[in-house]
Order: C-alpha cells, then sequence, then structure tokens
C-alpha cells in the first residue's frame, strides 16, 4: 500500500483523488481508531482552525456538509460514523477547541490566539507571516492569528525549529519561560526553553538573534550557541558543530529532582517511572540527557550518576538503591 501522509489525505478531503485512491484511503481509515482520528482531525484543521491563515473566511458548517455528502455518496455504509464525528467535533467548535491529527490541535480563543501542541510526534506549523516552525514532541506553540499589527511575538515551550521570514521593521521575538527571551532579525535557530529546570539553550543556523535573559543580552553569530540556566543566572556562550546539535536531542539539568525528570523521561518515552521510597524522589541530577538514545541509555546514566538503580518490567521502570 501506498504511504498514507498528510498529503494524500488533504487530496482526500478536498476531492482531488481518483476512485482507486479514494477506495484505498477509505480501507486505510477503517483499519484502526488512529487511523481514524487522524483523517477527523486534519479535516478540521483544513477547514476549522487558524494554520492556513485563510480559516476566518471558511464558512466550516458547509464545509463538513459537503464531505458529509460526498463521503455519503460513495460510502453509504459509514454515515453513522461520519454523523458521529459531526456531533462530537460540533461540541468541540463550540468549546473553542480543535483537535489535529498526529496528536496536534490548535485553539483560538476570543483574543485570536493560537496553540499548536506537538504531542507524541514532531510537527510543523506555517506562521500568518509566512515562517516555519518544525515542533519537536511534548512541545507547544503559542502565536496569534495574525500579524496585521506587526506584532511577531509568539511563546515557546519545548523545542523548535525555526525559519522566520524577514520583514522590515517588524523583529520576530519568541518568549519563553524562565523570562527569556530571542528577538530575531531573518534567521534560522534552534530554541529549547522547557518548563523544568532544564537550561534554555538557542543555536543559530543562519542569520542573526539576540537572546535575553534577566540581565543578560547575547548577540549570537551563525555555529554559537548560548546556554542559560534560571536557577543559577549562568549564561555560557560557544561555538558548536551545528548538525550534531540539530541532531541531537540534548536536555541539559542543573540540581533538578529525580521525580521531575522522571516525569520528563514518562512524557518522551511514554513508559511509567516509579521510585520505591518517597525520599529517591528528592535526589538531585545534573548532566545533559540525549533523549534520541533508547531509554535504557537514559536511565543508566541516570542512576549512575544519581548512585541509584533501577528496574525495568515491560513499561514499568522502577528506581530504587
Amino acid at each position: 500500500m501506498k504511504e498514507i501522509d498528510d498529503n494524500l489525505l488533504t487530496e482526500f478531503l478536498e476531492g482531488k483523488l481518483d476512485e482507486p485512491a479514494n477506495r484505498e484511503i477509505e480501507n486505510w481509515y477503517d483499519t484502526s481508531e488512529e487511523n481514524r482520528r487522524r483523517l477527523e482531525a486534519l479535516y478540521f484543521v483544513l477547514f476549522a482552525g487558524d494554520r492556513l491563515r485563510a480559516a476566518a473566511s471558511v464558512n466550516t458548517d458547509q464545509s463538513f456538509r459537503s464531505l458529509q455528502r460526498r463521503i455519503e455518496l460513495r460510502r453509504t455504509k459509514t454515515r453513522p460514523q461520519w454523523r458521529q464525528i459531526a456531533a462530537r467535533y460540533a461540541a468541540i467548535l463550540v468549546a473553542g477547541v480543535i483537535i489535529a491529527g498526529m496528536y496536534l490541535y490548535q485553539n483560538r480563543t476570543d483574543d485570536r490566539l493560537c496553540t499548536v501542541s506537538a504531542e507524541r510526534s514532531d510537527c510543523s506549523v506555517t506562521l500568518p507571516d509566512g515562517s516555519v516552525i518544525r515542533l519537536t514532541r511534548s512541545s507547544q506553540l503559542n502565536y496569534p492569528a495574525s500579524f496585521d499589527d506587526g506584532n511577531r511575538t509568539v511563546h515557546l515551550t519545548g523545542e523548535a525549529f525555526f525559519e522566520v521570514s524577514k520583514r522590515n521593521g517588524a523583529p520576530f521575538t519568541v518568549t519563553t519561560v524562565h523570562d527569556a527571551e530571542v528577538v530575531v532579525r531573518g534567521t534560522k535557530f534552534n530554541l529549547k526553553a522547557y518548563d523544568d529546570s532544564s537550561d534554555v539553550e538557542t543555536v543559530l543556523v543562519e542569520g542573526a538573534v539576540d537572546f535575553r535573559a534577566a540581565e543578560h543580552v547575547v548577540a549570537l553569530h551563525p555555529g554559537q550557541k548560548v546556554s542559560y540556566n534560571p536557577t543559577d543566572n549562568d549564561l555560557t556562550l560557544q561555538t558548536v558543530n551545528v548538525e550534531a546539535e540539530l541532531a541531537a536531542r540534548l536536555r541539559t539539568f542543573r540540581h533538578v529532582d529525580l521525580a521531575q525528570i522522571a516525569g520528563v523521561i514518562e512524557d518522551f518515552y511514554g513508559i511509567g517511572v516509579a521510585f520505591r521510597s518517597e525520599a529517591l524522589k528528592n535526589i538531585q541530577f545534573t548532566g545533559t540527557l540525549d533523549f534520541n538514545m533508547p531509554i535504557d541509555h537514559i536511565l543508566e546514566v541516570l542512576t549512575l550518576s544519581t548512585n541509584t538503580r533501577f528496574n525495568r518490567n515491560g513499561e514499568k521502570i522502577t528506581i530504587h538503591k
């Protein structure tokens, strides 16, 4: 079977595929609940979300009725299912939340603030000014639905790679936790800013950015990395191998409780972590973990550094002395 990607699903929803391709998508849709959620959610990203900047002008009710008619004409056996879909998503829309495919969602509030979350896989979003943001899993981006007033300020929790469109007189600013921010002037860079106690890090690939945190203001040049630790108010600037930095999924922690790091591991690997005693949760870890590595490697580094041990039983990890 041909790979079913978002481009192919989009063509299906837009009615651009021939009959054999339509049947292939329909069979794929029936094979699993995950496939059904993915197609349903992609529909609402296309016809009811802010992602393509034209959502305000889209008649979502009319669009969905059109989709229903097309599917009912071709597949009468699926009518009840698509009616359930309509009812479920109508309720979600009333609440003002749109859940998107591949665990990505966008949310429009009354002040037209959009939210994109990459919960279990990386995803990309194109902003109203044409800037492209690639979010790493477990990351979230907030941005205004329109940049017409010259306000190009977005907020990142987690990690993302930015390709920012240059616009004279309208700097692009990324705010983060710990009051750290990056001011951009048309560039490509990677930014890590998780809401735990790990370092805030920026690696500049191309262009120029200013990194600001507390009293620190640093101008980065391509090939440089700045790391800021909010706990110690410590900032370092160094020249790095950009390709290696972007390939790795490094998280640096300083004096962080094992309980907090266990939460990071659970979110990233989807596996439970328990402690044999409450005292173990308060043991602090300082070091760097590469989340591209298998979970057993992460646990080896973590336990060796904290003089603890771990047992793994399927999808359950227990940390003990």
